[in-house]
């Protein structure tokens, strides 16, 4: 009697076993992914695609008084135009400006949250609701805004 209880407990093993080995090879097989290239791909010898038109990209200076602005890509746009426009103490501020991109690749540009004169800045305190906003015109005729919520 206790042999079959044995033999039962067994096969009831081997049973999930078996189960759990079969589920790990059809996962080990499943797992083979073959990947195709499309053939515009072929042809150039790259895959994927890349985006060859400008680029910005924005940070806080780490003292959290400037916005640091980087622009790649700006030979393909005819015109850039930027502006910063926050709050401080109530009071609108703002700074804009714009990017002649002819012969360039990239650039960059530093934005004060205050005012400089004669080489003595003044920073603002209190800066609330920093957005920036960048205006494209893109050789193609195209035109790309691309804006930023900047928490100072």
């Amino acid at each position: 009697m206790l042999t079959n209880v044995f033999f039962v407990i067994l096969i009831k093993m081997v049973k999930r076993y078996l189960i759990l080995i079969t589920m790990l090879a059809f996962f080990i097989a499943s797992s083979a992914v073959e990947a195709k290239l499309l053939p515009q791909a072929k042809k150039s010898g790259k895959a994927g695609i890349r985006y060859s038109g400008p680029s910005v990209s924005v940070k806080l200076r780490k003292d959290r008084q400037a916005l640091n602005v980087y622009f790649s890509g700006v030979q393909n746009a005819s015109s850039i135009s930027y502006t910063l426009s926050y709050q401080t103490n109530g009071k609108d501020e703002g700074a804009g400006g714009s990017i002649d991109p002819s012969g360039t690749y990239s650039l960059s540009r530093e934005l004060l949250f205050g005012t400089c004169s004669s080489g003595v800045c003044r920073y603002h305190t209190g800066i609330t609701n920093a957005k920036f906003e960048v205006v494209m015109n893109l050789n193609s005729g195209k035109k790309i805004t691309k804006r930023f919520r900047i928490r100072v």
